[in-house]
């Protein structure tokens, strides 16, 4: 989910770059609504030592970047889904924004929150391996991740090289003037989506967890830390042929055991 983000992100000791500039920039009301933390996520916080009140000398930026670290640090050790819920709606309003930014500089054709998802996706499946160094490590670490997510997307793109004229006919943006019913109706299915989308997560991830040790190592080095088949070859030290069997079967068994557990909680359902 990397030389766009060296490039891109504004890490520890990295100084300050256009990227961290463009979130500074955005509308202070806007930013600020991010912060806003549930009653029983701040004592969750507290009670793992963490301040959610902004310090007198604190930069907005470094202090939503530190309640994303605690947010990320929170979700890896317990999993819980409601820190992970937490840290989406904290956190994804300056991810989509940063990979606007990306996209423009770029000139890239691609749709930012398709690669929000994306991103998401594969900050739930490493969890594991976030180190919560500093206050901005979560900034850094989901930046690195978002960058190999449109290096991809660009790559698959540049092979197919396809665009439909149809397109902007059958997805034509919806005209502003909605009635308050179309609001309130758009609210509510963001919210099942947003449900449902944690939902789909937890089941990729017992999937993940149910693969071999290469399997799994493989997968975080080809999608997480953006290495080649051929990197990745002589980290495992297989062939080449060997390691597009690997991934291509890791993928298929991670459907085969997702479709399981999502049709026996469906059978569940169904007999309730």
């Amino acid at each position: 989910m990397l030389d766009l983000a060296l490039q891109a992100f504004g890490g520890a000791g990295n100084g300050p770059c256009k990227a961290a500039r463009m979130i500074a920039a955005l509308p202070e009301a806007a930013v600020a609504q991010t912060s806003s933390l549930a009653i029983e996520v701040r004592q969750a916080l507290e009670q793992r030592g963490c301040d959610v009140e902004r310090q007198p000398q604190e930069s907005l930026e470094s202090y939503l970047d530190r309640l994303d670290t605690a947010l990320m640090a929170w979700f890896r050790d317990s999993g819980a889904r409601e820190a992970f819920d937490a840290l989406y709606r904290h956190s994804h309003a300056r991810v989509v924004s940063w990979l606007r930014w990306v996209l423009a500089e770029q000139r890239a054709r691609l749709d930012p929150v398709e690669l929000l998802q994306d991103t998401f996706v594969n900050v739930y499946r490493y969890a594991r391996g976030f180190r919560s160094e500093h206050g901005g490590s979560f900034r850094v670490w989901v930046r690195t991740i978002a960058a190999n997510v449109v290096r991809r997307a660009r790559s698959v793109a540049a092979r197919l090289r396809f665009v439909s004229s149809d397109h902007d006919l059958l997805f034509a943006v919806e005209s502003e003037h909605r009635s308050p019913q179309s609001r309130v109706m758009d609210g509510e299915e963001t919210r099942g989506l947003r449900d449902a989308y944690v939902i789909l997560l937890q089941h990729y991830l017992a999937a993940y967890e149910q693969l071999s040790e290469r399997d799994r190592r493989a997968l975080e080095l080809v999608e997480l830390d953006g290495l080649s088949y051929a990197q990745v070859c002589e980290v495992l030290n297989v062939g080449h042929s060997n390691m597009k069997m690997i991934m291509l079967r890791a993928r298929r068994r991670l459907l085969q055991r997702m479709a399981l557990s999502l049709g026996a909680m469906s059978s569940e359902a169904e007999a309730a």
